[in-house]
């Protein structure tokens, strides 16, 4: 059986905005939640439910994000805005596929690679450029 990539909070994921980062791990958590209902079979309901919390929680979080940068003038904050856009347009046509899919596990498990990927790409590359924004310095390296 395939086991779904979990993700796990990472320093190298902090943006130093103590607000968001919790936030980011609220979203990797909701995530992992994903894989396992993948996982588990537990089907097209509360698959689309999960699909649910994260296209809401992106409204949510985004909009605090976009802010934060903003409010630090940080230089990815287009960037950001621009991502944030494609992210709720790819999680809003998901849980539409997904639904009309019949509860197809081999979509449910292609959606989950894809948000992966997306969630850990624009975290540590866009989101992460607001560490030296709100510290005045770079962001330390971890191994």
């Amino acid at each position: 059986m395939y086991n779904p990539r979990r993700l796990a909070w990472d320093d190298a994921l902090t943006t130093g905005d103590m607000e968001i980062d919790v936030q980011h791990k609220f979203l990797i958590d909701t995530f992992n939640d994903l894989g396992d209902a993948i996982q588990h079979g537990a089907g097209m309901g509360s698959i689309n439910k999960i699909l649910g919390v994260l296209r809401h929680y992106a409204d949510w979080h985004f909009g605090k994000e976009e802010d934060c940068m903003e409010r630090y003038h940080c230089s990815a904050a287009n960037i950001n805005k621009i991502a944030h856009e494609v992210f709720i347009e790819k999680t809003t046509n998901y849980q539409k596929e997904y639904e009309l899919s019949g509860d197809s596990n081999e979509l449910a498990l292609k959606i989950h690679a894809e948000l992966s990927d997306w969630i850990v790409n624009h975290i540590m590359a866009v989101d992460g450029k607001l560490y030296p924004c709100i510290h005045n310095k770079p962001k330390p390296v971890t191994s």
